[in-house]
Protein backbone atom coordinates (compact mmCIF):
# COMPACT_ATOMS: atom_id res chain seq x y z
CA UNK A 1 0.00 0.00 0.00
CA UNK A 2 2.87 2.31 0.06
CA UNK A 3 2.74 3.49 -3.78
CA UNK A 4 -0.40 4.43 -2.98
CA UNK A 5 -1.41 8.13 -3.86
CA UNK A 6 -4.39 9.47 -2.03
CA UNK A 7 -5.95 12.33 -0.52
CA UNK A 8 -9.45 13.90 0.34
CA UNK A 9 -11.90 15.59 -2.32
CA UNK A 10 -13.97 18.44 -1.17
CA UNK A 11 -17.67 17.80 -1.26
CA UNK A 12 -20.06 20.36 -3.01
CA UNK A 13 -22.93 22.13 -1.56
CA UNK A 14 -22.90 18.73 0.85
CA UNK A 15 -23.85 16.61 -2.24
CA UNK A 16 -21.33 13.83 -1.90
CA UNK A 17 -23.27 12.16 -5.46
CA UNK A 18 -23.30 15.40 -7.49
CA UNK A 19 -19.82 15.78 -6.58
CA UNK A 20 -18.90 12.13 -7.82
CA UNK A 21 -21.01 12.78 -10.95
CA UNK A 22 -18.81 16.07 -11.68
CA UNK A 23 -16.09 14.27 -11.27
CA UNK A 24 -16.81 11.57 -13.66
CA UNK A 25 -18.18 14.38 -16.17
CA UNK A 26 -14.41 15.54 -16.01
CA UNK A 27 -12.76 12.39 -16.86
CA UNK A 28 -15.06 11.98 -19.93
CA UNK A 29 -14.66 15.44 -20.94
CA UNK A 30 -10.61 14.59 -20.67
CA UNK A 31 -11.11 11.77 -22.40
CA UNK A 32 -9.43 9.86 -19.66
CA UNK A 33 -12.40 7.55 -19.94
CA UNK A 34 -14.35 6.77 -23.22
CA UNK A 35 -17.18 5.61 -21.00
CA UNK A 36 -18.24 4.57 -17.70
CA UNK A 37 -19.96 2.27 -15.84
CA UNK A 38 -21.88 3.33 -13.02
CA UNK A 39 -25.06 2.35 -10.73
CA UNK A 40 -28.33 4.10 -12.18
CA UNK A 41 -32.13 4.60 -11.98
CA UNK A 42 -34.31 3.94 -15.28
CA UNK A 43 -36.69 6.58 -16.60
CA UNK A 44 -39.41 4.41 -14.60
CA UNK A 45 -37.25 4.24 -11.35
CA UNK A 46 -35.62 1.01 -11.56
CA UNK A 47 -32.11 0.32 -9.76
CA UNK A 48 -29.91 -0.21 -12.71
CA UNK A 49 -26.37 -0.01 -14.62
CA UNK A 50 -25.69 2.75 -17.22
CA UNK A 51 -22.59 2.74 -19.89
CA UNK A 52 -22.57 6.45 -20.39
CA UNK A 53 -20.21 8.36 -22.99
CA UNK A 54 -21.51 11.51 -22.64
CA UNK A 55 -21.17 14.42 -19.99
CA UNK A 56 -24.11 15.54 -20.13
CA UNK A 57 -26.19 12.16 -19.84
CA UNK A 58 -24.65 11.19 -16.23
CA UNK A 59 -27.81 13.03 -14.44
CA UNK A 60 -29.33 9.49 -13.95
CA UNK A 61 -25.84 7.70 -12.87
CA UNK A 62 -25.80 7.16 -8.97
CA UNK A 63 -22.69 6.33 -7.55
CA UNK A 64 -24.17 6.40 -3.81
CA UNK A 65 -27.37 3.97 -5.00
CA UNK A 66 -27.87 1.43 -2.17
CA UNK A 67 -29.78 -0.70 -4.34
CA UNK A 68 -28.45 -3.89 -6.57
CA UNK A 69 -30.75 -5.73 -9.18
CA UNK A 70 -27.83 -7.46 -10.80
CA UNK A 71 -23.77 -8.58 -10.29
CA UNK A 72 -22.59 -5.68 -11.97
CA UNK A 73 -19.45 -8.33 -12.90
CA UNK A 74 -22.49 -10.37 -14.90
CA UNK A 75 -22.50 -7.26 -17.16
CA UNK A 76 -18.60 -6.59 -17.24
CA UNK A 77 -18.16 -10.35 -18.57
CA UNK A 78 -20.70 -9.45 -21.31
CA UNK A 79 -19.08 -6.61 -22.25
CA UNK A 80 -15.19 -6.80 -21.66
CA UNK A 81 -14.49 -10.34 -22.91
CA UNK A 82 -12.49 -9.10 -25.49
CA UNK A 83 -10.14 -6.16 -25.95
CA UNK A 84 -11.77 -2.27 -27.15
CA UNK A 85 -9.93 -0.95 -29.63
CA UNK A 86 -8.43 2.51 -28.16
CA UNK A 87 -11.61 2.36 -25.66
CA UNK A 88 -10.77 3.01 -21.76
CA UNK A 89 -13.94 2.03 -20.06
CA UNK A 90 -14.06 3.53 -16.32
CA UNK A 91 -15.86 0.42 -14.31
CA UNK A 92 -17.71 2.08 -10.73
CA UNK A 93 -17.83 -1.11 -8.98
CA UNK A 94 -18.99 -1.98 -5.17
CA UNK A 95 -16.48 -4.37 -3.28
CA UNK A 96 -18.61 -7.79 -4.21
CA UNK A 97 -18.77 -6.45 -7.74
CA UNK A 98 -14.95 -5.91 -7.80
CA UNK A 99 -14.22 -9.40 -6.02
CA UNK A 100 -15.99 -11.06 -9.02
CA UNK A 101 -14.58 -9.10 -11.49
CA UNK A 102 -11.27 -10.68 -10.43
CA UNK A 103 -12.19 -13.85 -10.35
CA UNK A 104 -13.39 -13.74 -14.30
CA UNK A 105 -9.87 -12.05 -14.86
CA UNK A 106 -8.34 -14.90 -13.12
CA UNK A 107 -10.79 -17.33 -15.11
CA UNK A 108 -9.62 -15.56 -18.47
CA UNK A 109 -13.21 -14.50 -18.98
CA UNK A 110 -12.52 -10.84 -18.64
CA UNK A 111 -9.35 -8.36 -20.38
CA UNK A 112 -8.18 -5.47 -18.36
CA UNK A 113 -6.48 -3.53 -21.01
CA UNK A 114 -8.91 -1.48 -21.54
CA UNK A 115 -10.69 -1.11 -17.94
CA UNK A 116 -9.84 0.92 -15.09
CA UNK A 117 -11.43 -0.77 -11.88
CA UNK A 118 -12.67 1.98 -9.65
CA UNK A 119 -14.42 0.94 -6.29
CA UNK A 120 -16.47 2.44 -4.18
CA UNK A 121 -17.04 1.94 -0.81
CA UNK A 122 -20.38 -0.13 0.30
CA UNK A 123 -21.90 -1.36 3.70
CA UNK A 124 -25.13 -2.99 1.71
CA UNK A 125 -27.69 -2.96 -0.62
CA UNK A 126 -31.59 -3.16 -0.70
CA UNK A 127 -32.72 -5.49 -3.32
CA UNK A 128 -33.79 -3.83 -6.17
CA UNK A 129 -37.56 -5.54 -6.22
CA UNK A 130 -39.25 -2.97 -4.36
CA UNK A 131 -36.93 -0.43 -3.86
CA UNK A 132 -38.52 2.40 -6.49
CA UNK A 133 -41.32 2.55 -2.94
CA UNK A 134 -38.58 2.71 -0.92
CA UNK A 135 -36.86 5.48 -2.42
CA UNK A 136 -39.47 7.30 -4.23
CA UNK A 137 -38.71 10.54 -5.57
CA UNK A 138 -36.57 11.62 -2.75
CA UNK A 139 -33.50 12.75 -4.56
CA UNK A 140 -31.46 13.06 -1.62
CA UNK A 141 -32.17 9.49 -1.00
CA UNK A 142 -28.47 8.23 -1.48
CA UNK A 143 -26.71 11.33 -0.25
CA UNK A 144 -29.00 10.54 3.34
CA UNK A 145 -27.83 6.78 3.00
CA UNK A 146 -24.68 7.36 3.25
CA UNK A 147 -24.74 10.05 6.32
CA UNK A 148 -26.51 7.29 8.56
CA UNK A 149 -23.75 5.05 9.15
CA UNK A 150 -24.21 3.59 12.66
CA UNK A 151 -27.43 1.87 10.97
CA UNK A 152 -25.86 -0.49 8.59
CA UNK A 153 -24.86 -2.96 10.66
CA UNK A 154 -28.33 -3.37 11.99
CA UNK A 155 -30.44 -2.69 8.91
CA UNK A 156 -32.16 -6.20 8.67
CA UNK A 157 -34.02 -4.52 5.48
CA UNK A 158 -30.56 -4.80 3.39
CA UNK A 159 -30.05 -7.88 0.92
CA UNK A 160 -29.50 -11.04 3.06
CA UNK A 161 -25.41 -11.54 1.40
CA UNK A 162 -25.28 -7.85 2.16
CA UNK A 163 -25.86 -8.33 6.42
CA UNK A 164 -22.99 -10.93 6.11
CA UNK A 165 -20.27 -8.75 4.19
CA UNK A 166 -17.68 -7.61 5.93
CA UNK A 167 -16.11 -6.17 2.95
CA UNK A 168 -17.37 -2.52 2.95
CA UNK A 169 -14.10 -1.37 1.21
CA UNK A 170 -12.93 -2.82 -1.83
CA UNK A 171 -10.10 -5.29 -1.85
CA UNK A 172 -8.41 -4.82 -5.21
CA UNK A 173 -8.79 -1.53 -7.49
CA UNK A 174 -6.93 0.99 -9.27
CA UNK A 175 -8.62 3.45 -7.37
CA UNK A 176 -11.14 4.01 -4.57
CA UNK A 177 -14.20 6.31 -3.43
CA UNK A 178 -13.97 5.71 0.52
CA UNK A 179 -16.95 7.82 2.40
CA UNK A 180 -17.48 5.58 5.60
CA UNK A 181 -15.82 6.58 8.74
CA UNK A 182 -15.93 9.93 7.25
CA UNK A 183 -18.44 12.88 6.87
CA UNK A 184 -19.27 12.56 3.29
CA UNK A 185 -20.85 15.99 3.51
CA UNK A 186 -17.55 17.44 3.69
CA UNK A 187 -14.95 15.05 1.78
CA UNK A 188 -14.77 11.91 0.02
CA UNK A 189 -11.37 10.02 0.59
CA UNK A 190 -9.65 8.55 -2.95
CA UNK A 191 -7.09 6.52 -3.53
CA UNK A 192 -5.14 5.40 -6.11
CA UNK A 193 -3.08 1.84 -6.38
CA UNK A 194 -1.72 1.97 -9.87
CA UNK A 195 -0.66 4.01 -12.22
CA UNK A 196 -4.35 3.69 -14.09
CA UNK A 197 -5.81 5.29 -10.83
CA UNK A 198 -3.52 7.83 -10.41
CA UNK A 199 -3.96 9.00 -13.76
CA UNK A 200 -7.84 10.02 -12.86
CA UNK A 201 -6.41 11.74 -9.61
CA UNK A 202 -4.77 14.10 -12.10
CA UNK A 203 -5.86 17.43 -12.46
CA UNK A 204 -8.40 16.94 -9.40
CA UNK A 205 -8.17 19.21 -6.44
CA UNK A 206 -6.94 16.71 -3.65
CA UNK A 207 -5.88 17.42 -0.01
CA UNK A 208 -2.78 15.17 -0.24
CA UNK A 209 -3.34 12.30 2.87
CA UNK A 210 -3.08 8.99 3.91
CA UNK A 211 -6.44 7.23 4.99
CA UNK A 212 -7.45 8.71 8.08
CA UNK A 213 -7.45 6.66 11.43
CA UNK A 214 -10.99 6.84 12.00
CA UNK A 215 -12.11 5.16 8.43
CA UNK A 216 -9.69 2.69 9.19
CA UNK A 217 -11.12 1.98 13.15
CA UNK A 218 -15.09 2.26 11.47
CA UNK A 219 -14.17 -0.25 8.35
CA UNK A 220 -12.50 -2.81 11.43
CA UNK A 221 -15.58 -2.29 13.38
CA UNK A 222 -18.01 -2.89 10.93
CA UNK A 223 -16.14 -5.87 9.56
CA UNK A 224 -15.90 -7.49 13.20
CA UNK A 225 -19.83 -6.88 13.76
CA UNK A 226 -20.82 -8.31 10.10
CA UNK A 227 -18.75 -11.48 11.17
CA UNK A 228 -20.33 -12.03 14.82
CA UNK A 229 -23.39 -11.60 12.76
CA UNK A 230 -22.52 -14.30 10.03
CA UNK A 231 -21.38 -16.58 12.57
CA UNK A 232 -24.71 -16.36 14.12
CA UNK A 233 -26.18 -16.67 11.06
CA UNK A 234 -24.66 -19.93 9.77
CA UNK A 235 -25.08 -21.84 13.21
CA UNK A 236 -29.35 -20.92 12.57
CA UNK A 237 -28.64 -22.66 9.14
CA UNK A 238 -26.82 -25.16 10.45
CA UNK A 239 -29.81 -26.05 12.71
CA UNK A 240 -32.13 -26.59 9.50
CA UNK A 241 -29.97 -28.06 6.94
CA UNK A 242 -27.54 -30.81 9.15
CA UNK A 243 -28.30 -34.46 7.85
CA UNK A 244 -29.69 -35.92 4.53
CA UNK A 245 -33.40 -35.29 5.12
CA UNK A 246 -33.12 -31.60 6.32
CA UNK A 247 -31.40 -30.79 3.20
CA UNK A 248 -33.25 -31.79 0.90
CA UNK A 249 -36.10 -30.00 2.74
CA UNK A 250 -34.18 -26.70 2.29
CA UNK A 251 -34.20 -27.37 -1.33
CA UNK A 252 -37.44 -28.88 -1.56
CA UNK A 253 -39.60 -25.65 -3.12
CA UNK A 254 -36.91 -25.53 -5.84
CA UNK A 255 -38.41 -25.04 -9.36
CA UNK A 256 -34.98 -25.95 -11.39
CA UNK A 257 -35.42 -22.74 -12.94
CA UNK A 258 -31.35 -22.13 -12.73
CA UNK A 259 -32.06 -18.27 -12.33
CA UNK A 260 -29.12 -18.84 -9.44
CA UNK A 261 -26.79 -20.20 -11.84
CA UNK A 262 -27.52 -17.65 -14.66
CA UNK A 263 -27.35 -14.41 -12.51
CA UNK A 264 -24.12 -15.52 -11.00
CA UNK A 265 -21.46 -13.51 -11.96
CA UNK A 266 -19.12 -16.14 -11.58
CA UNK A 267 -20.68 -18.92 -13.14
CA UNK A 268 -18.84 -18.49 -16.12
CA UNK A 269 -19.23 -21.35 -18.66
CA UNK A 270 -20.89 -20.96 -22.02
CA UNK A 271 -22.48 -24.24 -22.03
CA UNK A 272 -23.86 -25.34 -18.59
CA UNK A 273 -23.74 -29.19 -18.12
CA UNK A 274 -27.09 -29.21 -16.40
CA UNK A 275 -28.54 -27.53 -19.40
CA UNK A 276 -27.17 -30.33 -21.96
CA UNK A 277 -28.30 -33.22 -23.58
CA UNK A 278 -27.19 -35.14 -20.86
CA UNK A 279 -30.18 -34.19 -19.00
CA UNK A 280 -32.86 -34.52 -21.81
CA UNK A 281 -34.72 -37.36 -21.23
CA UNK A 282 -37.79 -38.10 -23.62
CA UNK A 283 -40.75 -39.66 -22.22
CA UNK A 284 -39.63 -43.63 -21.86
CA UNK A 285 -36.69 -42.69 -19.59
CA UNK A 286 -38.85 -40.53 -17.35
CA UNK A 287 -41.30 -43.87 -17.09
CA UNK A 288 -38.31 -46.21 -16.63
CA UNK A 289 -37.11 -43.63 -13.95
CA UNK A 290 -40.00 -43.58 -12.23
CA UNK A 291 -40.54 -47.12 -12.24
CA UNK A 292 -37.45 -47.70 -10.66
CA UNK A 293 -37.91 -46.30 -7.17
CA UNK A 294 -41.86 -46.35 -8.20
CA UNK A 295 -42.08 -42.83 -8.30
CA UNK A 296 -40.12 -39.64 -9.33
CA UNK A 297 -39.51 -36.41 -8.46
CA UNK A 298 -40.61 -33.52 -11.04
CA UNK A 299 -39.02 -31.85 -12.23
CA UNK A 300 -36.11 -34.26 -11.32
CA UNK A 301 -32.43 -33.84 -10.56
CA UNK A 302 -32.83 -30.83 -8.33
CA UNK A 303 -30.80 -31.52 -5.26
CA UNK A 304 -27.74 -32.83 -7.95
CA UNK A 305 -28.35 -29.38 -9.70
CA UNK A 306 -27.34 -27.40 -6.30
CA UNK A 307 -24.77 -29.88 -4.98
CA UNK A 308 -22.70 -29.85 -8.44
CA UNK A 309 -23.19 -25.77 -8.55
CA UNK A 310 -21.75 -24.92 -5.00
CA UNK A 311 -18.90 -27.80 -5.62
CA UNK A 312 -18.24 -26.09 -8.87
CA UNK A 313 -18.90 -22.35 -7.42
CA UNK A 314 -17.41 -22.89 -3.58
CA UNK A 315 -13.67 -21.55 -4.60
CA UNK A 316 -14.70 -18.72 -6.82
CA UNK A 317 -17.90 -17.64 -4.98
CA UNK A 318 -17.95 -13.66 -3.73
CA UNK A 319 -20.94 -14.64 -1.57
CA UNK A 320 -22.59 -11.61 -3.08
CA UNK A 321 -25.84 -13.34 -3.16
CA UNK A 322 -27.33 -12.11 -6.26
CA UNK A 323 -28.54 -16.01 -6.42
CA UNK A 324 -31.08 -15.55 -3.69
CA UNK A 325 -32.67 -12.34 -5.17
CA UNK A 326 -33.35 -14.12 -8.54
CA UNK A 327 -34.61 -17.21 -6.37
CA UNK A 328 -38.35 -17.27 -7.02
CA UNK A 329 -39.04 -19.73 -3.81
CA UNK A 330 -36.36 -17.55 -1.70
CA UNK A 331 -34.45 -20.53 -1.25
CA UNK A 332 -31.81 -19.50 1.70
CA UNK A 333 -28.55 -19.59 -1.04
CA UNK A 334 -27.05 -16.63 0.25
CA UNK A 335 -26.05 -18.12 3.68
CA UNK A 336 -25.56 -21.56 2.09
CA UNK A 337 -22.85 -20.48 -0.30
CA UNK A 338 -21.51 -18.33 2.43
CA UNK A 339 -20.76 -20.65 4.74
CA UNK A 340 -19.72 -23.31 1.94
CA UNK A 341 -17.34 -21.05 0.12
CA UNK A 342 -15.77 -19.21 3.29
CA UNK A 343 -14.97 -22.68 4.25
CA UNK A 344 -13.67 -24.16 1.25
CA UNK A 345 -11.53 -20.58 0.45
CA UNK A 346 -10.12 -20.85 4.13
CA UNK A 347 -8.84 -24.23 3.69
CA UNK A 348 -7.04 -22.99 0.73
CA UNK A 349 -5.98 -19.98 2.47
CA UNK A 350 -7.98 -18.21 -0.40
CA UNK A 351 -10.17 -15.15 -0.65
CA UNK A 352 -11.75 -14.97 -3.45
CA UNK A 353 -11.57 -11.58 -5.27
CA UNK A 354 -8.53 -10.11 -3.10
CA UNK A 355 -6.11 -10.09 -5.44
CA UNK A 356 -5.17 -10.72 -8.73
CA UNK A 357 -1.90 -12.36 -8.31
CA UNK A 358 -3.11 -14.57 -5.82
CA UNK A 359 -3.59 -18.21 -8.00
CA UNK A 360 -6.63 -19.72 -7.95
CA UNK A 361 -6.94 -23.04 -5.83
CA UNK A 362 -6.79 -26.18 -7.85
CA UNK A 363 -4.80 -24.32 -10.50
CA UNK A 364 -1.18 -24.97 -8.70
CA UNK A 365 0.25 -27.59 -6.19
CA UNK A 366 1.27 -27.04 -3.15
CA UNK A 367 3.57 -29.59 -1.02
CA UNK A 368 2.09 -28.19 2.40
CA UNK A 369 -1.54 -28.62 1.03
CA UNK A 370 -3.52 -30.76 3.09
CA UNK A 371 -1.57 -32.99 5.26
CA UNK A 372 -4.23 -34.14 7.73
CA UNK A 373 -5.74 -35.90 4.68
CA UNK A 374 -4.95 -39.40 5.88
CA UNK A 375 -3.82 -39.02 8.59
CA UNK A 376 -7.00 -38.14 10.77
Amino acid sequence: MNNHQSGFLKVQNQNPEETLRQVFAGWLREHKLTAILAPALSSAGSATLALVSEPERLASVLPLLPAMAVNAASVVHEIAGGSGAGETVGLLLRPCELRAVVELVKLRQILTDSLVLIGIDCPGTYRAAGFRELRRDDADFDNKHVRNQQEYVSNVNFRTACQMCEFAKPLTFDLCIGWLGMDPDKELFLEAATEKGKGLLENLELSVAAEPETRKQYLTEHARKRQEQTRERIEQMDKQIMGVENLVRYFADCLNCHNCMKVCPVCYCHECFFDSDTFKRDLDEHVRASRRKGLSRMPSETMLFHLTRMNHMMTSCVACGICEDSCPVTIGLATLFKKVSQNAQQEFDYLAGRSLEEPLPLTTFREDEFKKVGEE
